[in-house]
């Protein structure tokens, strides 16, 4: 008889299935708005093309990415408030991985009238697709080291922090 793991993978290819994590869509969430995202409707979406060098442990990397960036994404679902500075300068983007991998990216970062970061969720690479356990990828260009280049993002949350309390009075009043 075949070991477990290797029964379940031969029942998922006798089933036409995949790995539960293959072709999961991404969860979007953001202004009170939740939605999935397949990699086949992201490869659908304007997509740009980006070459990136980073450190990683094995040395230099460099490769081409290809796919939409974050923020027209999240601009476009209407999943951050792009008409108040305020409550943009207060959003972090919490971006999970398949395997619980989770990074925060500051809202204002990629803004285009702002930081306007093109950081890319990524579905090809040098031209050829990334294999659907690795996509889509998050792509940060700029970074030294490749530690937020995340493979198989899974969720991506969209979080206006609390605004700040107002001053006393006293203070108020002082103020020039």
């Amino acid at each position: 008889m075949f070991p477990r793991p290797l029964r379940l993978g031969l029942v998922l290819l006798l089933l036409g299935a995949s790995p539960a994590n293959a072709a999961d869509p991404v969860a979007l969430a953001g202004a009170g708005k939740e939605e999935t995202l397949s990699l086949a409707a992201l490869r659908a979406l304007p997509a740009e093309t980006l070459t990136v060098t980073y450190a990683t442990a094995k040395g230099p990397e460099r490769a081409r990415f290809t796919g939409p960036r974050l923020w027209d994404l999240l601009a476009a679902r209407g999943m951050v408030d792009t008409d108040s500075h305020r409550a943009l300068l207060r959003s972090v983007i919490v971006i999970t991985a398949g395997d619980g991998y989770r990074l925060v990216l500051a809202a204002a970062d990629l803004a285009p009238d702002l930081g306007d970061a093109p950081i890319l969720l990524a579905h090809t690479r040098e031209g050829e697709p990334l294999a659907t356990t690795r996509a889509p990828r998050l792509v940060v260009p700029g970074d030294r080291r490749g530690a937020r280049q995340m493979f198989d993002v899974a969720r991506i949350e969209v979080r206006v922090l609390d605004a700040p309390p107002s001053p006393p009075a006293s203070i108020q009043e002082n103020t020039p």
